[in-house]
């Protein structure tokens, strides 16, 4: 039961905070300072599903998880109440857990995450599960989601990567600072290629796509690193299909449409549990998002 209340106050916290209120409420999303100039590393070592994403199934030894939503809707679920949540929440799960195992044979679950970060990032040093990180070096663990929000419109794929620091303790519960780098590939796949085998030429535009989202979440992980001053970035609620109800952050948009969300977890509301201090979203096309509030410039005192 408080786990579902937990669940209600998130997502009504975050709606306050958010697209239905003042956005100059929104807590600046942060990179520490002090990490600025650290180094990075692939860990050969896969996150755990609690890690990363806690109600997927798990592709076995590719570190690639599948998530669905249509088996359940969280507004329905608050408007039964606590009970509907859970009823909710147990549907949405069962569903994800027979789709995910539907895809046992799929060519999509033999792309392998950290085999294509490896191919996007040859230079970056590779760090095995016995060894010990290089003193001020932040570890990398690549991920990617399978995520089914309509199944109409087919599986979305978020491209990621969970980063990790012990120079840095997040909070008392914590022993080191959590990362989340996002990369959304633009278009989807259809549903049955969790049973039908892609071609071979879309299995390599595939995986090209997977590597340029590595590429790009390098990019953004390295400009954190860089330090100083960042760019000036806007404050918005941004609405997406593999967002939920959205998030209020920090973004940047670019004129082809590419826009960085940074979310700080401080923006999840008083009783969350967030997998990571600090998120970065990227989204390659403009019709990938909307703007349920701002962007708006923060307010200077």
């Amino acid at each position: 039961m408080k786990k579902i209340l937990k669940t209600i106050a998130v997502i009504l916290g975050a709606c306050i905070v958010g697209a239905c209120g003042n956005l100059q409420s929104v807590k600046l999303a942060e990179f520490p300072a002090q990490l600025s100039g650290s180094t990075i590393e692939l860990s050969t070592e896969r996150p755990s599903r609690d890690d990363v994403a806690p109600r997927a199934y798990e592709v076995p030894g590719r570190s690639m998880f599948f998530q669905q939503t249509t088996g359940g809707s969280s507004a329905v679920g608050l408007l039964l109440g606590p009970l509907g949540v859970l009823a909710n929440a147990a549907n949405t799960d069962r569903i994800t857990d027979l789709m995910g195992k539907s895809g046992s044979q799929s060519s999509v679950y033999a792309v392998d995450a950290l085999a294509e970060a490896r191919a996007a990032w040859p230079m970056v040093k590779l760090t095995s599960d016995d060894a010990s990180a290089a003193p001020g070096a932040v570890i990398v663990q690549p991920f990617i989601l399978l995520y089914v929000a309509d199944e109409k419109t087919g599986i979305r794929t978020m491209v990621s990567a969970r980063v990790e620091s012990s120079r840095l303790p997040s909070d008392e519960h914590s022993k080191s600072w959590i990362g989340l780098y996002s990369y959304v590939v633009d278009g989807t796949l259809p549903l049955d290629a969790l049973k039908s085998p892609l071609s071979s030429e879309q299995l390599d535009r595939y995986r090209a796509s997977v590597r340029a989202g590595y590429a790009e979440i390098r990019s953004e992980l390295e400009s954190d690193l860089k330090g100083g001053t960042p760019p000036k970035r806007q404050i918005a609620w941004v609405k997406s299909p593999v967002l939920g109800l959205g998030l209020p952050g920090d973004i940047e948009v670019a004129q082809s449409g590419r826009l960085s969300l940074r979310v700080s977890a401080q923006n999840m509301g008083a009783m969350a549990t967030p997998l990571a201090s600090y998120s970065v979203f990227v989204f390659p096309s403009a019709d990938q998002y909307t703007f349920d509030n701002g962007p708006v410039d923060r307010k200077t005192q």
